[in-house]
């Protein structure tokens, strides 16, 4: 072999080896902000300019917006990305944290991902278990993530960090600075208001069911007595007046038209003071203002999607129209259908 060659060859080498080499990400963060939300009210930092996506009840970051559309659909061709996702749920069903993290673990190992271990962690001093896992959706795309959840004032509370393949690590520095700075919400004072606690908050909270999700004021309860005859789901939803509600029931339509439905139970409304139409999470709807009883107000929606029939009532105290009117209309509004 002639020195050229070799020298050619010691020289190109390098190139090819380069050219082979795998890429190695790095975390571009140049600045850090401080996220604070006057309805959540959780506070915790997170990388600047990232694209911040605020749910009722839920925090969704991800480094940009191109790239969050690659956790609704894995496999597309969309570029990877990461997010961090804080979220609150109320405990309705009385569970611990632990049986909570193990529901959660079970999801995902039927979701086909694998759990790398669970940890004790502190969130403001609260006991908190955090969850690593990772799956494959595909050769090329894997999902990596680590969740801690604790428990505060009957709610669990979710820290959720998740990237695509080899962007997990790098970008871990993002769920420790998040984990770190997080604050929960404080208990709200006790208010010398005598009202405070009848009528509706300007706070609110996301409600989800089988059934829907919405929005209701912070101190709204919700109930859901058992469903009897063709009826197939009951929601209630009060705050303290019995005569202050919205009451939702699910029933088969059986082919009916949103017009005949309406034809038929408009000869059961009585003391009907007006009607109108609406639009309730996407879908056409039809109403009858109404009176119950002596200085209450009721109002019926009727709704029909997927062959089912659906029924909103609200009822409020006339002399106190002001404070419940506006804010059950915009609960109503809120109202999106599964």
């Amino acid at each position: 072999m002639t020195k050229i060659k070799i020298l050619l060859m010691l020289c190109i080498a390098p190139l090819l080896w380069q050219g082979c080499a795998k890429k190695v990400v790095k975390a571009n963060i140049a600045e850090w902000d401080q996220f604070q939300d006057p309805y959540f009210k959780v506070s915790f930092t997170y990388p600047k300019g990232w694209f911040v996506v605020n749910e009722p009840g839920k925090i969704s970051i991800y480094n940009n917006q191109e790239a969050s559309q690659k956790f609704f659909d894995p496999t597309s061709e969309n570029p990877a990305g990461v997010r961090i996702v804080i979220a609150q749920e109320k405990d309705t069903l009385n569970s611990t944290l632990d049986q909570y993290t193990k529901d959660f673990k079970d999801d995902k190992v039927q979701s086909g991902f694998d759990i790398k271990g669970t940890a004790d962690k502190t969130v403001e001093g609260l006991r908190a278990l955090e969850v690593v896992y990772s799956g494959f959706y595909d050769k090329e795309t894997k999902l990596s993530g680590s969740r801690v959840t604790t428990w505060k004032d009957s709610s669990f509370f979710t820290l959720n960090y998740e990237a695509f393949n080899d962007m997990y690590e790098p970008y871990k520095v993002v769920y420790d600075r998040a984990l770190a700075s997080l604050v929960l919400p404080r208990p709200k004072p006790k208010s010398k208001d005598p009202n405070a606690d009848v009528i509706p908050t300007k706070e609110t909270k996301s409600i989800k069911n089988d059934v829907l999700e919405m929005t209701v004021p912070d101190n709204m309860s919700d109930m859901y007595p058992k469903p009897s005859g063709e009826v197939t789901f009951n929601m209630n939803l009060s705050i303290y007046r019995k005569d202050c509600t919205i009451d939702l029931d699910v029933r088969p339509a059986k082919k009916l038209t949103l017009e005949k439905v309406v034809e038929q139970n408009s000869k059961k409304i009585t003391n009907v003071k007006g009607k109108g139409t609406a639009t309730i999470g996407g879908e056409k709807a039809q109403f009858f203002n109404y009176s119950l009883a002596k200085d209450v107000r009721s109002r019926i929606y009727f709704v029909v999607k997927n062959d089912k029939i659906y029924r909103v009532i609200m009822n409020y105290y006339a002399p106190m129209e002001k404070d419940f009117l506006p804010a059950f209309e915009k609960a109503i509004a809120s109202i999106r259908f599964k």
